[in-house]
């Protein structure tokens, strides 16, 4: 927890407290009890003061990390250990969040979720999460909040949750402020710039930042060892691969709002991310030994490419009150438009008795994302506000494309027409939801239902290829029940089911052949899958510490799973195809938790962690596994001497199951040191991140029949900046926005399809 002062006025007295020191809203009741004592008449057992105050300075204590059982929200703003971090490594800090060693995000342990910004979907950052959050600087976001819980009146997918990186700011009074940023580290650097003003009834507030690599190219070094029990003349195959890559992306936000009277209220905002990678160089070498570990041939392979990104979107909402700000009507419309082209060239040369049937390759890709979104919600308060009814309804109109092909031959001429994928996927979801929510004594409930009807399909534009439509209903509950055991403190059981449908990535059965021996491809069979969670949580708040612990239990059937298969290529080599299919189910039973303390007021410590065992299988093809897995994590923070504050965070995560293999564990560690200057309007920050060994090593095993495929990828992440950021004005305010916001969580990300091409 971090500071912040709070200034109240009052006439001179020779009678009075200085300062006040309040570690949450608990601690309103020692204010009044303080401010009793200062009223009232001196006394033998009452202190007399006889110093004249001006004004008397509350110092609050705001909490860093929030939760109600159903989510979770981490305030970076009032944790200054983040100050010159990026926001990858902020995000290591939030509790249900991991991030394994190739900067790939789990909620829960889960890979399935959705990422917003400002309740707003940008459908092409999800794409490539892992590089541009690891050149935004975490003080351009405001908080992170997790929704575990969506209930009923978000969209019924997303089996993990809801990402939401908040960068909207305070304000109240007329004006304007801002900040400027910059940070510059052997990694990465970046600039930000963030400004809000407020003239009467009118409000707006911008977001601009730009970043990428910095002085040295992002490597990593990967090696796989394919072994083949069933074959004694292919046995081991072993491939060593390094890559090397620049980046730099552009993001810019704006939001508005007008507010004619305190019934009505009109907002209007957009955003547009760039973001542009460049594979300078990607080497790869590989050996095919017998079982007598002789060498039979060896091949080498040079790849270069590029991924861009572009999404832009566009809203706008008007919300009516009827004389209460709880009761309202809001209707909303949301457009989004993505763009992401892949494009390699691959060069193979024989080296020692190889056999190199295409010498040249060209894989080339571009997939569009174009989706309209209208939106009604309605909430009315009734019963003394004791109780709510909510509806609504919405439309998704989504009409996905991608276009491709893969060119194989001797002189970069040859180009195979099966080789063309020219796609459109149609995908339009009706939805209609209702919920309750009340309160009787100490006891509340939440219930919950949404009716979703998905016409979804994809049109081939080659002749050649057959088009499919599908037509599907759901029906998606959720409930929850809390007994109050008093205000900081609850226990809260809660059901929750969640459907994920397939994305374009997954569906689209365009052949990514890459390294000549691993192959991506889609599978335009996929359905939409269910999952159900029941959760049981304890929360406990108070002004020293506080937390919650949870038990869950989640049931996947029909799951939407990565799974990787072999066959033999015309030289003998393993050529292994990876791809997905509704071939999962899946059990898993969790403990897990966070826990805050306030040791001094000037230090804190959290801890949080989860274990739960996970048994998954599936029937055709027969496959399955089961295991522990968990994770844990700590944050520490002290204001020392002359307001220097001084932070450390680590964690680790072990042993992640999936269907044909696991990863093994990785773990993270970074330390930083901050000062404000200039009266708080300068921050100065060092940080500096996995800087005891070279490299991050991070390994997996994956089985696919007779054969085991060992994964060891070495990524030199370690990271040491500078960062300065200059604040201007004094404004604490916050755009005005609607009561509901269009937030668009159905698309499925298993399978490892969040954070771009995996090469």
């Amino acid at each position: 927890m971090q500071g912040t002062k709070i200034l109240y006025n009052f006439a001179s007295s020779n009678k009075g407290i200085s300062t006040l020191t309040l570690y949450d809203m608990n601690a309103l009741v020692l204010l009044s009890a303080s401010l009793a004592i200062q009223s009232a008449e001196p006394s033998d057992s009452l202190p007399v003061f006889s110093t004249e105050l001006d004004e008397l300075v509350i110092e609050a204590k705001k909490e860093v990390i929030k939760s109600d059982g159903a989510s979770l929200t981490y305030d970076l703003s009032e944790d200054t250990a983040t100050k010159g971090l990026t926001l990858m490594d902020a995000l290591r800090k939030v509790p249900m969040i991991t991030i394994d060693g190739n900067d790939k995000i789990r909620i829960n342990g889960d890979s399935n979720f959705k990422i917003y910004v400002n309740g707003k979907e940008e459908p092409m950052l999800e794409a490539n999460y892992d590089k541009i959050f690891k050149a935004m600087p975490a003080n351009s976001v405001l908080k992170v909040e997790v929704i575990t819980e969506p209930g009923a009146k978000f969209d019924a997918e997303g089996t993990g949750g809801i990402l939401n990186i908040i960068t909207e700011t305070n304000q109240r009074k007329d004006g304007y402020s801002g900040s400027l940023s910059a940070s510059a580290s052997n990694r990465d650097y970046y600039f930000s710039f963030l400004g809000r003003m407020k003239y009467r009834n009118f409000s707006a507030d911008a977001n601009v930042t730009y970043g990428g690599t910095s002085f040295s190219d992002e490597v990593h070094d990967q090696t796989f060892t394919t072994t083949d029990n069933a074959s004694e003349t292919f046995h081991r195959q072993l491939m060593e691969q390094t890559q090397k890559f620049v980046y730099n992306f552009t993001n810019a936000s704006i939001n508005a709002s007008w507010e004619p009277n305190t019934s009505n209220l009109l907002t209007f905002g957009g955003s547009i991310t760039a973001m542009n990678a460049k594979i300078k160089g990607l080497h790869s070498t590989t050996f095919m030994f017998t079982r007598d570990n002789i060498l039979l041939w060896q091949n080498e392979q040079d790849i270069t490419g590029k991924i861009k990104t572009l999404s832009s979107s566009a809203n706008a909402s008007y919300q009516h009150n009827f004389g209460d700000q709880r009761h309202y009507l809001v209707a909303s419309w949301l457009f989004n438009f993505g763009r992401n082209p892949i494009d390699f060239t691959s060069r193979n040369e024989e080296v020692t008795d190889s056999y190199v049937q295409t010498p040249w390759t060209r894989n080339s890709n571009v997939n569009y994302t174009r989706e309209n979104t209208i939106q009604l919600d309605y909430s009315n308060p009734f019963g003394g506000e004791k109780h709510r009814l909510e509806a609504g309804a919405k439309a998704i109109l989504r009409h996905n494309s991608a276009v491709g092909f893969n060119a194989v031959g001797q002189d970069e001429q040859y180009m195979s027409p099966e080789a063309e994928v020219n796609i459109t996927q149609l995908q339009d979801i009706y939805a209609l939801y209702a919920s309750y929510s009340g309160t009787y004594g100490n006891m509340a409930a939440v219930a919950g239902v949404r009716y979703e009807h998905t016409k979804m399909g994809m049109r081939n534009n080659l002749e050649r290829k057959e088009d499919f439509t599908r037509h599907l209903n759901d029906v998606v509950p959720n409930a929850a029940l809390t007994y109050l055991f008093s205000p900081a403190s609850n226990l809260r059981l809660a059901y929750q089911m969640r459907i994920t449908r397939p994305s374009l990535q997954q569906m689209n059965p365009f052949k990514m052949d890459i390294l000549g021996t691993f192959v991506q491809e889609g599978n335009p069979d996929l359905k939409s899958e269910k999952s159900n969670n029941i959760t049981l949580t304890y929360t406990n708040f108070g002004r020293i510490m506080g937390g919650n612990v949870y038990v869950d239990y989640k049931f996947v059937d029909n799951a939407i799973e990565g799974f990787a298969y072999s066959e033999p290529g015309e030289d003998g080599s393993m050529i292994t195809y990876q791809t997905s299919a509704n071939i999962g189910n899946r059990h898993e039973f969790g403990l897990g938790g966070f826990y805050n303390i306030n040791l001094t007021q000037k230090m804190n410590i959290s801890v949080n962690g989860r274990i739960a065992y996970v048994k998954m299988m599936s029937p055709s093809p027969l496959l399955k596994n089961h295991g522990w897995t968990g994770n844990y994590g700590a944050n520490w923070s002290w204001s020392g001497p002359a307001d220097i504050r001084f932070s450390a965070y680590g964690g680790q995560t072990f042993n992640v199951i999936q269907l044909q293999g696991s990863y093994s564990g990785w773990y993270y560690y970074g330390v930083g040191v901050s000062k404000n200057l200039m009266k708080d309007a300068l921050n100065v920050a060092i940080t500096a991140s996995n800087f005891l060994q070279s490299a991050t090593i991070f390994k997996s095993t994956t089985y696919i029949g007779a054969q085991t495929t060992e994964t060891e990828a070495r990524n030199r992440n370690w990271r040491v900046g500078l960062s300065v950021t200059w604040n201007f004005g004094k404004l604490n305010s916050q755009t005005k926005k609607a009561n509901t916001q269009i937030e668009n969580d159905d698309i499925s990300n298993s399978s490892g399809s969040k954070g771009g091409v995996g090469i």
